[in-house]
């Protein structure tokens, strides 16, 4: 028994050392841990505390000199300060600041009109305008069956006056005021391209469409797409053309995207998931170099041959869809060297407007980024002005049929 106490005993004088030793070594670390975290804490926050610092002096160094700026205007300008005018420049002139050129602030009306350009579907009267070297503001593009080429407004006219404010004198006034509610009226002056009379034109607005995509059935079953932009209206427009040439017996397809300045890349991941491989295809880098998926296709596509016409003028989506196509589709490239746009640009919206801002490069899996770079064309062909038919589309039909003979041997 009593070595049972004497074992017992034994046994609590060690444990109590034990936790003697065990509650000494736990407040020692609890210790050197509480200094440890002080001296981390410390000096994260002191770091925190010196960019705060050094954040709170650029700001005032920047809003000091603009501060002088606007006391001086203040005190010596011979009028008024337009507030909301001064305002919508300062956010201009911040982002124009950037040096990108694809950077640019938006006013609530425009964040609207880019919206609704971006959309395809939009209110007005089926005219772009843009102004030439004599500073009169000319008439670029008509929309097919649109409200303005009903009333006879043609490629090449001028247009003087919206509602009578005059376009070189007030021409960001004169141009919101084409603007407007369906079924409403706008009264514009137009000079005649082919016989310099003017006469004042008055359209109805309307809801509009916008025709991005025309196709053709060619000899030797070809299918023809020509796609212009890359809009919301493109997708259903396109899967609709593509689907009409195939029931026509297609065997392959020739997409010419020259002179397309590119547009949004939903549109495009919808319009190649038809035509592309399952997988993971695109991808674009932030400033710090993460990557991230920007164009997917599923496991259901149509194999077959592809001809991309392409030339300098052939920028940003654009490119893209003919860099996906040749890396994954074996596409075949006809024309000129693109124009080598390989940057991205999202739209946030801001109070009062937006900003549309350049935010990473991009590359497909198989393409390093071509930004300033452009890609180059498996059949180079030159476009001739002088041809009597347009020599680029006989090179690009020569080589489909090359193809269609290929797939059939």
């Amino acid at each position: 028994m009593s070595l049972a106490v004497s074992g017992i005993y034994s046994n609590r004088k060690a444990a109590s050392v034990m936790i003697r030793i065990s509650l000494g070594t736990v407040i020692s670390l609890m210790t050197l841990t509480a200094a440890a975290t002080f001296v981390i804490t410390l000096s994260a926050g002191e770091k925190a505390f010196n960019k705060k610092i050094t954040e709170i002096d650029r700001l005032a160094d920047k809003y000091e000199r603009l501060d002088e700026l606007d006391a001086k205007i203040r005190e010596t300008f011979y009028k008024d300060v337009p507030e909301n005018d001064v305002m919508e420049g300062m956010l201009e002139g911040y982002v124009a600041g950037l040096g990108d050129r694809y950077s640019v602030y938006r006013s609530n009306e425009e964040l609207t009109a880019y919206h609704d350009t971006t959309s395809g579907v939009y209110t007005g009267i089926g005219i772009s305008i843009s102004q030439n070297a004599d500073g009169y503001t000319e008439i670029v593009d008509v929309t097919e069956n649109g409200p303005a080429e009903k009333k006879g407004i043609e490629v090449g006219d001028l247009l003087l006056e919206v509602e009578g404010v005059s376009l070189k004198a007030n021409y960001r006034e004169a141009v919101d005021m084409i603007a407007g509610d369906v079924g409403t009226s706008v009264t514009l002056r137009i000079r005649k391209h082919d016989s310099d009379t003017e006469k004042k034109i008055s359209v109805i607005r309307s809801q509009i469409d916008e025709i991005t995509v025309q196709s053709a059935f060619l000899p030797d079953q070809i299918g023809y797409i020509y796609i212009g932009k890359f809009r919301t209206v493109t997708v259903s427009q396109f899967e609709n053309a593509r689907q009409e040439l195939l029931k026509q017996g297609a065997k392959a397809f020739i997409f010419d995207v020259r002179n397309n300045g590119g547009g949004l890349l939903s549109a495009l991941e919808r319009m190649t998931d038809p035509l592309l491989p399952e997988g993971e295809l695109a991808f674009s880098y932030d400033r710090e170099g993460n990557a991230s998926t920007i164009l997917t296709s599923d496991a259901h596509f149509e194999k077959m041959p592809y001809v991309i016409l392409v030339n300098g003028n052939t920028a940003s989506a654009s490119e893209l869809f003919a860099c996906v196509l040749r890396d994954y589709a074996d596409a075949v490239l006809v024309g000129e060297k693109t124009f080598g746009k390989g940057i991205m640009q999202s739209t946030f919206d801001l109070s009062g407007g937006g900003v549309t801002l350049t935010t990473a490069t991009y590359a497909t899996g198989k393409t390093e980024c071509y930004h300033e770079i452009g890609l180059e064309p498996n059949v180079l062909a030159v476009y001739d002005p002088d041809a009597e038919k347009d020599n680029q589309i006989q090179a690009a039909i020569d080589t489909a049929k090359e193809l269609i003979s290929k797939q059939e041997d």
